[in-house]
């Protein structure tokens, strides 16, 4: 098959001139018309300092983090350093990029044709079925809150272009040019546990301020005693970083 068969990549490779960024990867043409990956923080190391891979070992580097905890996410900002990838044309940058960052091309070239579609929270949850049917049932001010805290940098480098109601698009200001054009499983399984928290707790809305900022007080010591979590989708861990962002966003507005 020709390098040059999938027009998403040829784009794509026309933007590395003579580096781009992807994500957390910094991608460089070499000389011999290749491309070489490493991680954006090891973009000054001595190649020598870098241990070697191969395009399709990339899948298996992505699976874990430094700590090697498994990355559900593979937009998320903690890729493991350490590492150096030659790609020798365009089929070995698609596997690539593919292994790291499954489906980012493809949307971004769409959303640079102006094919995409991007959908909207509202409409998505309401397609939902089983389990996830409770996520539509998110009120504008539960909703918000919950995409801000799943979605923030700190958590996906994608930018997210699905609507939250008037909850404005991520731009690349802070986020990496990677697209989401619709909301992941994360962010329906963190959905899902708000709906059932904030049905636990009953009309927060109506809690006075006081009792607003006494249970984000509890929650910030149980996070505290806790410390933090193993499992980065471990939403019911009190230390978790997105149900944290959740509870101040939701608790202090």
């Amino acid at each position: 098959m020709s390098d040059f068969e999938n027009p998403a990549i040829a784009a794509l490779a026309k933007r590395i001139d003579p580096q781009l960024t992807w994500g957390q990867v910094h991608i460089q043409r070499v000389d011999d018309g290749g491309f070489e990956f490493r991680h954006v923080d090891d973009a000054e190391a001595e190649t020598g300092a870098l241990g070697q891979v191969q395009p399709d070992d990339l899948r298996a580097l992505a699976e874990t983090d430094a700590l090697g905890q498994f990355r559900p996410l593979k937009a998320a900002p903690n890729l493991r350093r350490g590492w150096l990838c030659q790609a020798g044309g365009l089929t070995e940058l698609e596997t690539a990029l593919r292994n790291l960052y499954p489906g980012s091309v493809a949307d971004w070239y769409a959303l640079e044709l102006g094919q995409a579609q991007p959908t909207s929270y509202r409409k998505f949850t309401e397609r939902q079925t089983g389990m996830y049917r409770i996520t539509a049932k998110l009120t504008s001010s539960q909703a918000k809150p919950a995409a801000e805290a799943c979605c923030h940098a700190l958590s996906c480098l994608k930018q997210r272009r699905w609507s939250m109601d008037d909850l404005p698009v991520e731009d690349t200001t802070h986020k990496s040019v990677l697209p989401c054009l619709e909301p992941c499983a994360l962010m329906l399984e963190f959905a899902r546990g708000v709906f059932r928290f904030e049905q636990h707790n009953g009309a927060i809305d109506e809690m006075t301020p006081e009792d607003q900022r006494n249970l984000l007080m509890a929650a910030e010591l149980a996070a505290e005693q806790a410390g933090p979590p193993n499992r980065e989708a471990d939403f019911a861990a009190p230390g978790n970083p997105r149900w944290m962002r959740y509870l101040r966003l939701r608790l202090s507005s």
